[in-house]
Order: C-alpha cells, then structure tokens, then sequence
C-alpha cells in the first residue's frame, strides 16, 4: 500500500493527529461525557423505576382481578340462592293453593251431600205422608162401604187421584 509506505513524510502529521485526538479525548470527558453518562443514567433508573411500578401494577391488577372474581363468584352464589329461595317459595304458595281449593272443594262436596239427604230426607217425609193420606183415604173409604172387587179397585184409584191431587196441590 502506497500510503503507508511513506510513513517518515508524514511522521509529523501523525503525531500531530495523535496530539489532537486526545486534546480532543479529553476535552471530550471533561466537558461532554459527563452530561452524557447522567443523562443515560438517569434514563436507565427512570426505566428500572418504570418496570418496577409496572410489575407492582401488574400484581395488584392481579390480586385485583382475583378479588373481583371471588366478588362475583360469591354474587353468583348469591344471586343463585335467591333464585333457590324464590323458587322454594312459590312451590310452597302453590303447595298451599292446592290443598286450600281440595278443602273448598271437600266442603263445597259435603255441603252438596248435606243439601241432597235434607231433600232425600224431606221427599221421604213428604212420600210417608202422602202415603199415610192414602192409607188413612183408603181406610176411611174402605169402611165406609161395604166393598166388592169392583168397588175395591174404584176405592184404590179414587185415592190414589186424591193422593195426585193432594200433591200437585202441595207442590204449588
């Protein structure tokens, strides 16, 4: 190479290079090193400061989210009880209607009984007295005449139709 061959030329230019370089060297970290290095530091705990108040972020972002999910885990519990309650509730209010209408019903079926043996009591009595009328018509009539079969059947119809009328009488 043909420049460093002649290395006794420039022999002075290159100690003055060295001369200058480290003027310029030291200049360098009297003056401009330093503001350098505080600057780069100061960025460096800046960033270490950054990542440690992000990592405790991040776990209390992460005890938050456990907490909030054992809020809404208990409000599901919560929320299902409630449901369970309300649905216990009203099978009990429905249990409850259903025997109140079976007694109604019950009642309503022995009162309708009671009513139908007043009136199966009454029409018996009503049937014994009519029949009675006629037993007593009968007799009556049966010694007031002498009777032939004849006259016996013509006695059985005339009281029987007093009998008729005697009820179509008391029925109006």
């Amino acid at each position: 190479m043909p420049q460093f061959e002649q290395v006794g030329v420039f022999s002075s230019l290159i100690f003055w290079s060295l001369v200058s370089f480290a003027i310029l060297f030291i200049l360098l970290k009297k003056y401009a090193f330093p503001p350098i290095l505080e600057a780069l530091e100061e960025r460096e705990s800046k960033i270490r400061t950054d990542i440690s108040s992000a990592e405790q972020l991040r776990e209390e972002g992460q005890k938050l989210k456990v907490e909030l999910e054992a809020e809404l885990k208990k409000a599901h519990e919560k929320a299902n009880t409630i449901v369970q309650l309300a649905h216990d509730e009203a099978k009990k209010n429905q249990e409850k209607l259903l025997q109140e209408t079976q007694s109604k019903i019950k009642q309503m079926q022995l009162e309708a009984e009671n009513e139908i043996k007043g009136s199966r009591n009454k029409l018996f009595s009503e049937i014994r007295g009519y029949a009675a009328e006629l037993t007593v018509a009968s007799a009556e009539k049966f010694l007031k005449k002498r009777l032939d079969d004849k006259a016996s059947q013509d006695l059985i119809n005339e009281s029987i139709d007093e009998v008729i009328q005697s009820m179509e009488q008391s029925a109006n």
